[in-house]
């Protein structure tokens, strides 16, 4: 409760500090005679502000005084023997393998050629993956495999943990190699970190050894370790496990990891089973417990660590299934009291994280389960939120999708989708993570979910998700909390109109309503002066209020909609804070003025005619610029206009409509532009492309012709993705195309039935996607004599095509590229 009450403390006293900055602001934007006009409000409001810090210093001197009175230790004191259980738990040995073992079969194979590969070198090999995927398990099963033991003169077992000791990691390692006595145990207590190196490097150097380092969490762990692992032509292997996608970079940048995901449904119904009902499993479940059981196994959301804990606790109890079902209705509780710890054990990669990722780790817990998270919509939230405030601001995208990337190393989420090259585009959060992140936001006061109609909101919400509205009630009833954030998700099935009253809400940061069936924007919303992201996508309501431009903080403004426009007035100008705006389908009755706007960075879905009437070269922060076009217009001009903005990088023109197609001539003009999409029935390349060009997109183009004779001489592309662009049956790329192309995707190429690669083509090709290329019939021969191609990409593709490939495991060596098949025709879990 104490930590509750001075991070509420600490919550008020930012509150207070910044409205008070966004009064006095609006103050000193006024003029003379106005300034002294609103003088005695000023005046006020500096003596509210002192009441109110006073009341905050209170409120802290009363938690001082109430951890004296009844003798409340300091953070961190009498926790030492938590933490010591806990290690107790996660102390593994390779001795206790579990014969249970379920979907590991070809990956062990392969773990096992790897560690017996003919290289003389010392290798580290990694398995990463969230906690309780079973990599400790796999590790076990490889260290004891026949040929592995037959191999290696010298094996050895080492489990690191988040917290560990150098020279105890040292003294274990040499313990196992000899023969226990006391005089040994005497002389290894009293040997220093050097020395202890220096003994472990000289008894190692002339062996064959396999070493084991099981949980390794801090690529520290792995460097105090390292110098005593001799490199001397032995053969010798480190198998590394961690949770951390960095660790085993660091470890060996030259060996792939192998990444542990979660079962599959299958997978996990089986391990289910063997755990509940114990050897006699094989016999199948019995049916009156079949659909409880599976609902069970699906829980567990293929981890199989807390398959495994309930399957054990089911084994116990009686098989009647009332018994079952009473363990699927408390799931989560079954789980954070067991021995094993499995709540505990995940919650040990929330403790690892830094204070900012820990936010972005529990803000995650606000979406429903099982969503697929826009990245770009998480990065303009967090930093909405203020969470990057102390970095460098022109540059805060970069830096917080770089703390995507952290999340996703440390396997905290997971990629849902992901671009050819790599970016991550979407992700989500397995189930007993956001379970954690949502324990951890109510212990910390964070966040509420309104997840049942009953739910009341509390007085003290700061971050509220909406999942499910109550049907015809005033929404907040009398409640007024101290909202920053207000996020609204699948609410769009919902009858009545949603109704705001924003008077309530003059500390929201953050207000997101896609996809609600909101019709209008009460004039307060310009008294929510902190608000600075706001998402209107695909909600109904027809027409901005005038007050809009007084929300002088906004920094994300998104009000996309397909099937509804949207009327604003001229106020668009006055957003000083803006740094992305997506504006598809809205009108003004003037040209729309943007000028002016210094922090813009992303421009989407802007008429032709109003990127004409204003002077670009004062959006001096413009880097990603989308554009309406039709008929009239003009894109030579266009382009002449758009040359002197020298920041702008990504340009997206957009064709809406009509018979006849603009001349895409004047592309040439843009020097700055290394990216280009084309959206829209084109039918035909443009004439001249940007000199400097690196990235091209090109989506419903519907072209008619093969583009590859033009877009092979494009001397810098590296990446080319086409989606639906081509109506042909035949693509040819010829000798020596694209000599800089790295990324290459082809998707929804529906007619597409043949791909033609002369030799020497592609010489730099990374890697190739090909998706819902329904008619495709075969690969070209020719991509796997492509020496740099590493792997190929294959998703939702007809059985028939996959079944003439060959599939490569990427660990093995082979100089084909690696296949890669994924279906996404159903909703993938884990």
């Amino acid at each position: 409760m104490q930590i509750k009450g001075i991070r509420a403390a600490a919550y008020d006293a930012e509150d207070v500090i910044e409205i008070f900055a966004s009064k006095v602001e609006f103050i000193t934007d006024k003029g003379l005679v106005t300034k002294l006009t609103y003088y005695p409000l000023k005046i006020v409001n500096l003596c509210k502000i002192g009441k109110e810090i006073e009341s905050l210093q209170m409120r802290l001197n009363g938690i001082v005084d109430s951890r004296e009175k009844y003798g409340i230790k300091n953070l961190g004191e009498g926790m030492s023997s938590h933490g010591e259980e806990l290690r107790r738990l996660r102390r593994s040995s390779p001795f206790s393998e579990d014969k249970d073992i379920v979907g590991f079969e070809e990956i062990t194979k392969s773990l096992v050629a790897e560690l017996l590969k003919e290289d003389k070198n010392r290798r580290v090999i990694s398995i990463i993956g969230m906690g309780g995927v079973g990599k400790t398990t796999l590790a076990k099963k490889v260290y004891n495999h026949v040929d592995v033991r037959e191999r290696f003169n010298c094996r050895v077992w080492l489990c690191v943990s988040s917290s560990y000791d150098h020279k105890e990691m040292l003294r274990s390692i040499i313990k196992q190699l000899n023969t226990m006595s006391k005089e040994l145990l005497e002389t290894l207590e009293k040997m220093e970190e050097q020395d202890l190196e220096q003994r472990l490097y000289l008894e190692l150097q002339d062996k064959c050894y396999l070493v084991v380092l099981d949980d390794v969490w801090k690529e520290a762990a792995w460097d105090c370790l390292a110098r005593a692992f001799p490199d001397v032509n032995t053969s010798s292997r480190l198998l590394l496990t961690s949770r951390n996608l960095d660790v085993a970079l660091h470890a060996d940048a030259l060996s792939m990891p192998y990444k542990l995901k979660t079962l599959g449904q299958e997978d996990s119904w089986q391990l289910f089973l063997r755990k509940a009902l114990g050897p006699g499993a094989d016999g199948g479940c019995p049916p009156y417990l079949e659909e409880v059981g599976r609902d069970i196994a699906r829980r567990c959301a293929g981890l199989p660590l807390a398959i495994t804990v309930i399957g054990g606790l089911l084994l116990g109890k009686k098989k009647l299934k009332s018994e079952w079902e009473k363990v699927l209705n408390n799931i989560s509780t079954y789980l954070s009291r067991s021995q094993s710890g499995v709540s505990e054990i995940l919650a040990l990669s929330y403790a690892d994280l830094p204070p900012n990722l820990k936010f972005c780790f529990l803000y995650l817990g606000l979406f429903p389960e099982d969503s697929v998270i826009s990245v770009r919509k998480l990065i303009h939230m967090w930093i909405a939120e203020g969470i990057m405030q102390k970095r460098d601001a022109e540059n805060l995208e970069e830096t917080v999708a770089y703390d995507v990337e952290q999340l996703f190393s440390r396997n905290m989420v997971q990629v849902a989708e992901m671009t050819v090259d790599e970016r991550i585009k979407s992700c989500r959060v397995h189930d007993l993570l956001r379970e954690l992140a949502i324990k951890k936001a109510v212990d910390e006061n964070f966040f509420q979910i309104h997840d049942t109609k009953d739910d009341e909101i509390s007085a003290k919400s700061r971050y509220l998700a909406v999942h499910i509205l109550p049907w015809y009630k005033k929404y907040f009833g009398s409640s007024t909390p101290p909202l920053r954030s207000l996020l609204f998700f699948n609410v769009h099935a919902y009858r009545g109109n949603v109704s705001l009253s924003f008077k309530s809400f003059r500390k929201l940061r953050v207000l997101d309503l896609e996809k609600v069936r909101i019709y209008r924007l009460p004039k307060e919303i310009g008294d929510v002066r902190l608000l600075r992201y706001l998402g209107l996508r695909e909600t109904r309501i027809g027409k901005l209020p005038h007050s809009f431009g007084c929300l002088r903080n906004l920094q994300t403004l998104d009000i996309c909609s397909i099937n509804w426009k949207v009327k604003v007035s001229n106020f668009i100008w006055k957003l000083e804070s803006l740094r992305h705006l997506y504006a598809y389908n809205i009108r003004c009755n003037v040209s729309l003025k943007i000028e002016g706007l210094s922090n813009l960075q992303t421009l989407s879905g802007i008429h032709f005619d109003d990127i004409m009437h204003n002077n670009m070269i004062t959006l001096t922060s413009l880097r990603k610029l989308g554009i309406l076009l039709d008929v009239n217009s003009e894109i030579d001009k266009l382009c002449m206009h758009l040359s002197v903005v020298g920041s702008l990088k990504t340009l997206h023109l957009y064709r809406t409509g009509g018979r006849e197609w603009p001349t895409l001539a004047g592309l040439s003009k843009l020097h700055h532009v290394t990216e280009l999409k084309l959206s829209g029935e084109w039918k035909m390349l443009p004439p001249d492309f940007p000199p400097n060009l690196s990235r091209l997109s090109l989506t419903f183009t519907y072209l008619m012709d093969d583009p590859m004779p033009i877009l092979e001489k494009l001397g810098q592309l590296s990446f080319l993705k086409m989606k639906d662009a081509y109506h042909g049956r035949q693509l040819i790329i010829s000798r020596h195309g694209f000599h800089q192309l790295k990324f290459l995707e082809l998707r929804a190429l529906h007619h597409l039935d043949e791909i033609k690669v002369e030799k020497a083509a592609l010489p730099q090709l990374l890697c190739l996607r090909i998706r819902n290329c329904s008619s495709l019939g075969m690969l070209p021969e020719e991509l796997m004599h492509i020496s740099t191609l590493d792997k190929i990409e294959l998703v939702n593709m007809p059985e028939s095509f996959i079944s003439r490939l060959d599939v490569r495991d990427p660990h093995k060596g082979s100089s084909a590229p690696y296949l890669r098949i994924f279906d996404y025709s159903f909703p993938q879990r884990g």
